[in-house]
C-alpha cells in the first residue's frame, strides 16, 4: 500500500480560533456584585478604478523615486549575511546529525518507533519537560526517519498531529486530526467541522487509517490546552478514545499515541477511565544548559555565509538562552533576529552588539508578544483587567477580582463571545504571572468576611489593551470605550460601599 511523495511530519493546525463551549457560572463567595443588564472596517481603494495588482507596479517610496514595492520584492539581495535561514527557525524539522544532548530521550523514541518497520506494536508516549527543550523536534525528527524507511518497504505510515492549542474541544480537536490526516493523504475530510458528532469523526478517522495506512502515530502537541470549558478537562476523553483506537478503529496495524506537555506531573491530572487506557513511557526532557545550547547553536552555523558570524555571537547567544531557563528554541530565534538586525544595517557580518540588540528588543516585548499569541478566552480575561485598570477614576495599582469579572461578563457579551466562570476567569488571569504580565494576591477582608483576590498589572494597561485589540475579534471595542469605562466605574462603586 505504499504511496510515493507522501508528506511527512506534523500537520500545522488551521489558523482560526474556534468558539468555545458555554459554562455554567457559580459565582465564588468572594463576590456578591450582580450582573450588569445588558465597525467600521477600513478598507484600501484605488480612487482610478485600476487593479491592483497594476497598481503596485507603480508604487514607490516616499521620496517620489527610487524603486517600487514590485521591484523591491524581485530585486535579489546583493549582501546578507544568511545562507539557509531556515536552519535557524525553530519550527523547521531538521536532521538527526544536529540534535544535540538529547541522546538519552533520543534513543527511546527511535527503540519505541522501530518495532514499526517490523509491523509490530508500539508503545504510547508522554514526552513532557519546559519549553524549547526538544520534545517536539525529536518526536518529529524520528517519524520523518520512520515514514522513509517504511515507505522504502511499500508501507504507508501515517504521523498525524496536531497542536491541541487552538482546537479547545475534543469534538474539534478529532476534526482536526481527521483534517490532518486527509491533507497528508490529498483527500477530502469527508466529514464537515459541525453538524455532525464526534463519534462521526472518530469514525471517518478510522475509515483513513483502514484505508490507507499500514501504521499510524497520533501526535497531541501542548495536550495539557485542551481543556474545554467544562469542569473535567477535555483531553481525558480524546486520550481515552485514541488510546484504544487499534481496536475501535478495528485497524491491524501498529499504533501509538504521542502527547506532548510542558507539565511533568501531567498524568495526575487524568481521570481515571484515561488513566486505565493510557499507559505511556514518560520521558522527561530537562533544560538545556550553556554548552548544550552553544553545540546546539554551532550546529546551525551553516544557516549563515562563511565568515559571517563573529566569534563571540554564538557563546554570547547561549549564554542568554541558558538565562532564559534553557529554551533552544528562544536561543534560535535570538541568533536568527541577531542576523535580521545586521542585515538591516547593510553588515555582511553578525556582531556582538546585534546580539544585545535582538536580546534588548526581545526583553522590552516579550509579555507584548506573550499577549498577542494566547487563546481568544484568556486575550478577554486579561482585556477586563486592563480596562478595570485603565478606566477606574484613581488608576488603582491593585484591581479586584470581582469587579474585574464583571467588567469580562459585560465585554463578553458585547463581543458575543462565551462567558466561563468566575473561576475560570481567575485561572485565565493569575496564569499570566507565570509570564510576568501581572502580579496576584488574596486579601482577608476582616474576621469572618472572607477573602478577596486581587490583580496588579506589570504593563501600562492601556498598551496591553491596545495590543490585544490587534486582534481582529477585538478591534470593535475601541468603538465601546465609553460604555466599558462607565461599566468599570459602577461596579467598582458597588464593589466599595460592600467593602
Amino acid at each position: 500500500m505504499g504511496r510515493e511523495g507522501r508528506r511527512a511530519g506534523s500537520n500545522n493546525p488551521e489558523g482560526e480560533e474556534d468558539r468555545q463551549s458555554s459554562a455554567a457560572d457559580p459565582e465564588t463567595p468572594e463576590s456578591t456584585d450582580e450582573e450588569v443588564a445588558s465597525s467600521g472596517t477600513s478598507q484600501t481603494t484605488f480612487e482610478n478604478g485600476s487593479d491592483p495588482a497594476d497598481s503596485s507596479q507603480d508604487a514607490t517610496n516616499g521620496d517620489g523615486g527610487g524603486i517600487s514595492i514590485r521591484d523591491r520584492l524581485q530585486t535579489e539581495s546583493s549582501g546578507g549575511v544568511f545562507a539557509n535561514k531556515d536552519l535557524v527557525r525553530s519550527d523547521t524539522i531538521i536532521d538527526e546529525d544536529r540534535i544535540v544532548g538529547r541522546d538519552d530521550q533520543l534513543g527511546r523514541v527511535v527503540d519505541n518507533l522501530k518495532p514499526v518497520l517490523q509491523n509490530e506494536g508500539i508503545p504510547d508516549m508522554l514526552l513532557s519537560g519546559p519549553s524549547g527543550t526538544g520534545k517536539s523536534l525529536i518526536i518529529h525528527a524520528v517519524c520523518k526517519q520512520i515514514v522513509e524507511l517504511c515507505e522504502s518497504q511499500g508501507k504507508t505510515f501515517g504521523v498525524i498531529s496536531i497542536n491541541c492549542e487552538g482546537p479547545k474541544t475534543a469534538d474539534r480537536a478529532v476534526y482536526r486530526l481527521v483534517k490532518a490526516a486527509a491533507d497528508d493523504l490529498g483527500v477530502d475530510p469527508g466529514v464537515p467541522q459541525t453538524g455532525v458528532s464526534t463519534d462521526q469523526k472518530l469514525e471517518r478517522l478510522y475509515e483513513l487509517m483502514r484505508e490507507y495506512y499500514d501504521g499510524v502515530i497520533f501526535i497531541l502537541d501542548e495536550i495539557d490546552m485542551l481543556e474545554g470549558p467544562y469542569q473535567e478537562a477535555e483531553y481525558n476523553s480524546l486520550i481515552y478514545q485514541l488510546s484504544r483506537a487499534r481496536k475501535l478503529a478495528d485497524f491491524d496495524g501498529p499504533i501509538s499515541l504521542t502527547t506532548i506537555t510542558n507539565y511533568a506531573d501531567f498524568m495526575k491530572d487524568l481521570n481515571s477511565r484515561a488513566q486505565s487506557s493510557y499507559n505511556p513511557d514518560d520521558i522527561f526532557f530537562d533544560d538545556y544548559d550553556a554548552n548544550q545550547l552553544r553545540s546546539i547553536l554551532r550546529n546551525r552555523r551553516d544557516a549563515f555565509k562563511p565568515d559571517s558570524l563573529a566569534d563571540d555571537v554564538v557563546p554570547l547567544v547561549a549564554a542568554f538562552g541558558s538565562q532564559t531557563h534553557g529554551d533552544a528554541r528562544k536561543a534560535i530565534d535570538l541568533l536568527r533576529w541577531a542576523g535580521e538586525l545586521a542585515e538591516r544595517r547593510g553588515a555582511d557580518t553578525v556582531i556582538e552588539t546585534d546580539v544585545r540588540d535582538a536580546q534588548e528588543k526581545y526583553t522590552e516585548n516579550r509579555k507584548l508578544r506573550h499577549i498577542s499569541g494566547i487563546s481568544t478566552q484568556k486575550k478577554l480575561s486579561i482585556y477586563a483587567v486592563a480596562a478595570t485598570a485603565h478606566y477606574a477614576r484613581e488608576h488603582p495599582e491593585w484591581i479586584p477580582a470581582g469587579p474585574a469579572f464583571k467588567t469580562y461578563q459585560f465585554i463578553a457579551d458585547t463581543m458575543d463571545a462565551d462567558q466561563y466562570s468566575r473561576e475560570t476567569f481567575v485561572n485565565h488571569v493569575t496564569e499570566q504571572s507565570t509570564y510576568g504580565v501581572l502580579d496576584f494576591e488574596r486579601r482577608g477582608k476582616g474576621r469572618g468576611r472572607g477573602v478577596h483576590m486581587y490583580f496588579s498589572l506589570s504593563e501600562d494597561p492601556e498598551t496591553i489593551m491596545e495590543t490585544i485589540r490587534e486582534d481582529s475579534r477585538f478591534e470593535d471595542l475601541a468603538h465601546e470605550e465609553a460604555t466599558i469605562r462607565a461599566v468599570v466605574r459602577e461596579r467598582l462603586k458597588q464593589f466599595r460601599s460592600k467593602n
